[in-house]
């Protein structure tokens, strides 16, 4: 089985925080959002409209990406962080954990979490290989894909947006990309 990975299109996050409380309430039994294992940031859009167009909300999704050169595993001095071969997931072993937080330091996108009331760390372990966030996005905007197609979503978005910004390499493709020399 092919392993998955979780997609996020920021284009159509509205917001809502759905994932957010579907995976605080899943994994801790009650809704508290700071102890979500995903997290759902709000950003005004420059990043990805031109500076004199009007500002787009943007929202991005801080999560685990279950790397495939994890460093939170390297940094754990205690081996507490492993791959399950079932799910692709990093997950933590807490009987070995002992919430030293070096993991945290590792992780190059944030996704560790620590739970100062229980001195360990936790983050997002893809719910045993059926991640409940997915399943409760009312956009969309979060798939679970094989990750040989997971960067899919983003290369059509961004290659739309790229035709749209240029027309001319539009019109150049589609005349089979060949160059005149008077481009």
């Amino acid at each position: 089985m092919e392993e998955k990975t979780l997609v996020y299109d920021p284009h159509i996050c509205t917001g809502c925080s759905r994932c957010m409380t579907t995976c605080a309430t899943y994994n801790n039994g009650a809704t508290s959002l700071s102890k979500a294992r995903i997290q759902i940031v709000r950003h005004e859009g420059h990043a990805v409209t031109r500076i004199d167009e009007e500002d787009e909300l943007i929202f991005e999704a801080l999560r685990c990406q279950q790397c495939d050169k994890p460093y939170c595993m390297y940094f754990c001095p205690v081996a507490a962080i492993s791959r399950n071969k079932e799910t692709g997931a990093m997950v933590i072993n807490y009987n070995k954990c002992i919430g030293c937080r070096m993991c945290m330091a590792g992780c190059p996108f944030g996704a560790m979490r620590y739970d100062s009331r229980r001195n360990r760390v936790y983050k997002c372990e893809l719910c045993d290989g059926d991640p409940q966030c997915v399943k409760l996005c009312p956009t969309g905007a979060i798939q679970f894909l094989p990750k040989s197609v997971a960067n899919t979503p983003k290369i059509d978005s961004l290659a739309k947006k790229l035709m749209e910004l240029q027309p001319g390499i539009t019109q150049q493709a589609q005349a089979g990309g060949k160059n005149d020399g008077n481009s």
